[in-house]
């Protein structure tokens, strides 16, 4: 392992972590404006920040009372 630590977690990452379909994750991104696009060597990727992620959950416990 690299040792770096990331401030960020790309879309797949986030799906894993927070137990959702990559559809349903982009479904709650697109809806709440959370999540961002970069662009390294591979082409544009959505990333989450730790603190996205944390509002996501939020929004995803909500929706499901």
């Amino acid at each position: 392992m690299s040792g770096q630590i990331h401030d960020h977690v790309d879309e797949q990452r986030a799906a894993v972590l927070l137990g959702l379909p990559k559809a349903e994750l982009r479904r709650f991104s697109e809806a709440s404006g959370l999540g961002h696009v970069e662009t390294d060597d591979q082409g544009q990727k959505v990333v989450f920040t730790y603190e996205e992620l944390r509002r996501i959950c939020l929004l995803v416990a909500q929706s499901s009372k």
